[in-house]
């Protein structure tokens, strides 16, 4: 390549998104330069040659070795700009020293994706650090697309190109399928292989994402969304790098209609150890990452098997639209459909028996159905027309939400039975209620006849479980919209400025009572009637005049103002219900005794006066910034009790009405808000309001945490009673 050219290629933006080059040449190349491969055919960097030859790669493969003309009897190039082709793809197998100057040399040769295999880089100190951070900048300015490093390889099973060094690829066959695998561990994909096998499950690609130096789990997804023969991702996480990208690649298939689902390990307590609120607190990763993929409607699994087992049920998202939100258990084993019925009612399925309709038709037709929720047709017998007449009820039925059908001991010995009518059922019925199918014994046979006919099937009760509930969660109607009501987002952000260069620190740090209160009474929160009074030497004996000149009313509340004491119960800082001036000067007094012993560096900047608030309840609200996903903003029942409880909600920020109205309904502590046994009630409007305006700071990189605990819920208004704010250091 010649300099100007090269120039060129340098001088062009990075793409986020990878072009339809990166796509094709991250799966399926032309022409693949394998670099360090042995000559030893037994160790681990001789195996993506043995693998594409294996299973007949229909692409060229050249290998690159300074130090042999040939590699395990094939021709070797002494450099990657040697080869007479453009490469496509670039396995890098030699040792992090020398990962560089190979680099170094694809980019020359205008190679579109490399994979490396090394360790050694950011997980390896600072120095590895460094290396890793020359390659991504070598990267992106080259515009090429860089695996790992860490990666164990990439796999696509529908051309044979297996350029991993993964031992589960020496199988004779390789089960071909429609589901995609991004997985950051590379080993963990051969168990993906096998599990799959056992299940005649296949894959499409399967990629091994090592450290997402440059590419990340969204940047690869963006590149292979579109592509035709993958149905659906699965994927496999220890943490979340890029949380933007992971949005955008979840948008993108949500859009195609390509299920997501993801199975994720190693979420820390760490941010929660540092967090100054309670709700950043009670909000630990694990949690704010389980909120993010559900507003991204990816699903996230618990059970191993159901990552390879839910995508063919959410699939069927679009064929359940204008349905009943719930799942009907129709059985031939009294005691396995009890099973089902009990995994799902604790995972909060709603699950309903016969309509009125299908009551009388089961009675017409004298097929046996039990009481209650369970549809049980156990009575019947195995018998092929009792099987098909009910099923097909149900299908047809627009009463019937998802249908689900535990299969008993005739799924292993007569499938024809039970299995067929089944089948036979919803081929007549195409675009009737979806169906899915749990035999309770080993059944292989029955799950390869139903899984043939797009018939979703569950090897284990808990995993049709986590899978039905994962579904139902998704089909319900999305509420989000772009509605944030009447805020005023342009005052937030004068009073933001405002504070932040009033008390600018090279620092960081809380912002006091005052200046935080500021700051939400621009989004529009109300505090109850109060004054600030600076530090004066007889702080005592002026606030009960500053009470009575600003009209307050007893009794009231008194706090010490200080950004050193966030929490002032803790401290002795805060007085409630004091009834006179006399019990406000000794309070103020008592106060600033006990801060000397509690907290004796603690910078007093005054103390706060307020009026006695009581409502129907209290709510807890606050935004912190979470390592993983960004600003995650939490509400649940206020009180002493808020963390001992952990009643809380929380969503990716910020957040429309109509979201914050669905986390106040998911939070417990509301209920008797509600008018519960004739008392007063709210429609929780002011409070939802209240939650979209906080959500809205997340637009303010700065702040880092904020916090009003608790706000008073009255029948027609909040009311904050404390206020906190932390911001980071500036830029």
């Amino acid at each position: 390549m010649s300099d100007d050219s090269l120039r060129d290629r340098q001088n062009r933006p990075h793409k986020n998104a990878m072009t339809v080059d990166h796509a094709q040449a991250l799966i399926a190349p032309h022409n693949v330069a394998l670099i360090g491969v042995s000559n030893d055919p037994k160790k681990l960097t001789a195996r993506p040659l043995q693998f594409c030859k294996q299973h007949k790669f229909s692409g060229n493969i050249y290998l690159v070795n300074p130090l042999r003309k040939q590699v395990q009897g094939q021709t070797a190039f002494p450099t990657v700009s040697s080869i007479p082709e453009k490469v496509d793809h670039a396995y890098i197998l030699l040792n992090s020293e020398l990962v560089e100057a190979v680099l170094d040399d694809c980019i020359a040769a205008g190679v579109s994706v490399v994979t490396i295999l090394a360790d050694g880089f950011a997980e390896a100190g600072e120095t590895g650090r460094e290396r890793q951070a020359r390659l991504v900048a070598k990267a992106n300015s080259a515009d090429l697309m860089m695996i790992g490093p860490n990666s164990m390889g990439v796999a696509n099973t529908e051309n044979g190109f297996i350029c991993t060094t993964n031992a589960a690829f020496k199988a004779d066959s390789l089960r071909r399928g429609r589901l995609a695998v991004l997985s950051h561990s590379g080993s963990l994909i051969g168990t993906l292989l096998s599990r799959g096998e056992a299940r005649d499950i296949g894959f499409s690609a399967l990629i091994s994402l090592g450290n997402e130096a440059q590419s990340c789990v969204g940047s690869i997804g963006m590149t292979m969304v579109e592509n035709p023969e993958i149905d659906g991702f699965v994927l496999f996480l220890e943490t979340l790098r890029n949380a933007e990208k992971f949005a955008a690649f979840a948008a993108a298939a949500k859009c195609l209609g390509k299920p997501i689902v993801a199975y994720m390990l190693g979420k820390s307590h760490e941010g929660q150890a540092l967090a100054v609120s309670h709700t950043g607190a009670m909000t630990g990763e694990a949690a704010a990452v389980s909120a993010f993929f559900s507003h991204h409607n990816v699903s996230e699994v618990s059970q191993f098997d159901a990552l390879f087992e839910a995508p063919a049920l959410l699939k069927k998202c679009s064929q359940f639209h204008g349905r009943p939100n719930h799942a009907i258990v129709i059985t031939t084993t009294g005691g396995g459909g009890a099973m089902v019925v009990d995994q799902l009612c604790l995972r909060g399925v709603d699950v309903v028996g016969l309509s009125t309709n299908s009551k009388k038709f089961f009675r017409e037709h004298n097929i046996p159905h039990g009481t209650g929720k369970l549809v049980d047709v156990t009575l019947a017998g195995a018998q092929y027309h009792v099987m098909k007449l009910a099923i097909s009820q149900l299908i047809s039925d627009p009463e019937s939400g998802l249908i689900v059908v535990a299969i008993g001991s005739s799924a292993q010995f007569n499938p024809e039975l039970a299995v067929k009518p089944i089948i036979d059922a919803v081929k007549e019925m195409p675009t009737g209620a979806p169906v899915v199918a749990f035999p309770l014994p080993i059944a292989r046979e029955s799950i390869t006849m139903l899984e043939a006919e797009g018939i979703p099937c569950f090897s284990t009760v808990e995993s049709c479980a986590d899978c039905i509930s994962m579904f139902l969660s998704q089909t319900k109607i999305d509420p989000r919209q772009s509605d944030i009501g009447n805020l005023d987002t342009a005052a937030i952000d004068r009073a933001f400025h405002g504070i932040i260069n009033k008390t600018r620190t090279s620092t960081g740090g809380i912002l006091n009572e005052v200046d935080s209160r500021s700051l939400f009474s621009a989004a529009g929160i109300a505090g109850p009637n109060q004054v600030f009074i600076p530090t004066q030497d007889d702080l005592s004996e002026i606030a009960p005049q500053r009470a009575a000149d600003s009209n307050l009313g007893y009794p009231l509340a008194v706090k010490l103002v200080s950004s050193d004491i966030p929490h002032k119960s803790e401290h002795g800082a805060i007085i409630l219900n004091i009834e006179n001036k006399s019990a406000l000067s000794i309070g103020i007094s008592k106060m600033l005794n006990t801060i000397q012993t509690s907290a004796p560096r603690a910078h007093i900047e005054g103390v706060l006066l307020q009026e006695m608030v009581s409502g129907l309840g209290e709510a807890i609200i606050g935004l912190h910034r979470d390592n993983l996903v960004g600003p995650i903003i939490t509400v649940g029942a206020g009180g002493v009790f808020t963390e001992i409880y952990q009643d809380i909600s929380l969503r990716p920020a910020p957040v429309t009405l109509a979201t914050a109205h669905e986390m106040i309904a998911e939070v417990k502590g509301f209920v008797g808000l509600k008018g519960y046994r004739g008392g007063p009630a709210t429609d929780f409007e002011k409070l939802a309001q209240a939650i979209t305006a906080i959500s809205q700071f997340s637009q303010f990189d700065q702040i880092i945490e904020a916090e009003i605990n608790p706000l008073i819920i009255c029948e027609n208004k909040v009311v904050m009673v404390d206020a906190l704010i932390r911001i980071a250091a500036p830029a």
